[in-house]
């Protein structure tokens, strides 16, 4: 996937006349759409052409779904209109966009779990003549898989896959319609590094050999420079630079587009670790193998891995989700096996879970009841301008009265982040906390992790984001095959840490630290990580 700036430069120079010389197969023209007095889009207009991946950036709240949802026939606009293929295009309904050519990716998976890989491709062909047998379907599916690169087994349960695995049926599923445009929303949101890299080369055949359009939304900005031919910039519902090739911006120049200004770097000192706050030893829930780890107060720890190696297993074991079924978990020396999660929140638990819809947030209920949740003391003595104020500290987009539900992801996760680390606690377990937020909002929960374990909190930080671990982490651990292993000390072995993540090297000796060998980590470009 990882193109430098002079092949990127030199692609788009070559491309650029080819592609531009295409007529726009879709315009946008002075669209608006408003939510009461909210405007998720303010009058905007960009082209779209065959044969060109074209980057939408923006923070949380920018109008970068809301947009998708337009062109994808889940909404309409309420000024302006869209053309496709120079006609009026004003789709009713998803159907309608798919028989009009248009096939959007979700951010959020709308597969259904229960069922298999084959059996939710032939659920989503709205063609009679397009049915056929589970096996045909399976056949279909295998091929199309394979034409594209892809390991998929057909008859595989959902629910059984892992995130990445799921995400690249999406796009299968998408592609089966055989759409001339695709609409791509957060697509490496859940991947890892190497997923993202294998999907995103998918999405640059797709345009350049199969000569599709495909809209893409990412926070990741080196996934731009990777995948993208132009790019555009909204912020606030509004187009705030012109459409230009990506050779044209930096990321850091990006970045500071999509946010108004300046993205600030994060700082963190050396810790000053005190006692052990939380320590696991010898657990063993669901795909976690025999783990022990330690977070003292004072410290960040960081656990990487790939998804899928026990990560989720041990944040639900901490909090209470999963029953363990052998080893201990202890808070300051007394016990959490068996505690209720609401007990925890009194002994001093703050927790940002890596699904927030699942575990973090009631979609129906209004902003300000979701901050409350769990928070008996602040539930008995409502304050409507704490909510107000807290909302506008996390910069999320939407009164204290809007439901959950009705949030943009980046900003559901600010909402949770904005609950969380509002409380009194000794031990934050933050898991995916940056997932899918723009650069400015993740710079933010960093620091304010970091800033927690400096004023003397304990941080557990789960992430599949190496250079976010890196970034922020004093100690780490690295989850494979639901085995943790480590620490790991700075300055940190990158390579030989992602050799552990991916099961190609030994790691080190049980319990003993790990910086044999270690380097400094790469600095990270501007707006990198998980956003």
């Amino acid at each position: 996937m990882t193109r430098t700036s002079d092949e990127t430069s030199d692609e788009t120079s070559d491309r650029s006349a080819e592609v531009m010389a295409n007529a726009p197969i879709i315009s946008v023209e002075n669209v608006s759409r408003w939510f009461g007095e909210v405007a998720a889009l303010d009058g905007v207009t960009l082209d779209v052409r065959t044969g060109e991946v074209l980057a939408v950036l923006g923070e949380n709240g920018a109008g970068k779904t809301t947009l998708m949802r337009i062109l994808g026939g889940l909404d309409a606009p309420n000024g302006g209109r869209v053309l496709l293929r120079g006609e009026p295009y004003e789709p009713r309904s998803p159907k309608d966009a798919v028989h009009a050519g248009i096939a959007l990716v979700h951010q959020h998976f709308a597969l259904v779990p229960t069922m298999t890989a084959a059996e939710n491709i032939l659920l989503f062909r709205s063609d009679p003549e397009r049915r056929c047998s589970r096996a045909e379907a399976a056949r279909q599916l295998a091929a199309e898989a394979a034409e594209l690169g892809f390991t998929v087994d057909p008859n595989a349960i959902v629910g059984e896959l892992s995130v990445g695995e799921q995400q690249r049926l999406e796009l299968l599923r998408a592609l089966d319609a055989s759409p001339d445009v695709l609409l791509l929303d957060e697509p490496t949101a859940v991947l890892t590094d190497d997923e993202a890299t294998a999907l995103l080369n998918v999405v640059r055949r797709l345009a350049v050999e199969q000569n599709k359009a495909v809209i893409l939304i990412t926070h990741r900005l080196r996934e731009v420079t990777a995948a993208a031919d132009r790019v555009v910039v909204l912020r606030t519902g509004k187009v705030v630079s012109p459409e230009a090739a990506v050779g044209d911006r930096s990321p850091a120049d990006l970045a500071a587009e999509m946010v108004g200004s300046e993205v600030a770097s994060i700082h963190r000192d050396d810790p000053t670790p005190g006692d052990v706050v939380l320590d696991v030893r010898n657990l063993s829930a669901g795909k976690v193998r025999d783990a022990s780890l330690e977070v003292r107060r004072g410290e960040l720890v960081g656990v990487a891995g790939v998804d899928g190696n026990g990560q989720v297993e041990l944040e639900l074991a901490i909090c209470g989700l999963l029953e363990a079924e052998e080893g201990t978990i202890t808070l300051e020396g007394d016990s959490l096996i068996g505690v209720h999660p609401r007990r925890r929140i009194r002994m001093g638990v703050a927790y940002l879970p890596s699904d927030r819809y699942a575990r973090a947030l009631v979609g129906p209920m209004s902003c300000e009841e979701n901050l409350r949740l769990g928070r008996t003391q602040w539930r008995l003595t409502p304050d409507p301008d704490g909510a107000t104020s807290m909302l506008s500290q996390w910069t999320v987009k939407g009164d204290r009265s809007h439901s959950a539900g009705s949030l943009s992801g980046g900003n559901a996760q600010k909402l949770v982040a904005a609950r969380e680390f509002g409380q009194d606690t000794k031990l934050l377990v933050a898991c995916q906390p940056t997932r899918g937020l723009d650069p400015g909002a993740a710079g933010m929960v960093r620091q304010a992790s970091i800033d927690f374990a400096r004023d003397g909190g304990a941080v557990l930080f789960v992430s599949a984001d190496l250079d976010e671990i890196l970034e922020t982490a004093d100690r780490l651990y690295v989850a494979s095959d639901g085995h943790f292993h480590g620490p790991f000390n700075r300055p940190f072995d990158r390579a030989r840490i992602g050799r552990i993540m991916a099961g190609v090297d030994e790691p080190p000796p049980e319990g003993a630290s790990a910086t044999v060998g270690a380097v400094p980590a790469a600095e990270p470009p501007a707006g990198s990580g998980s956003t």
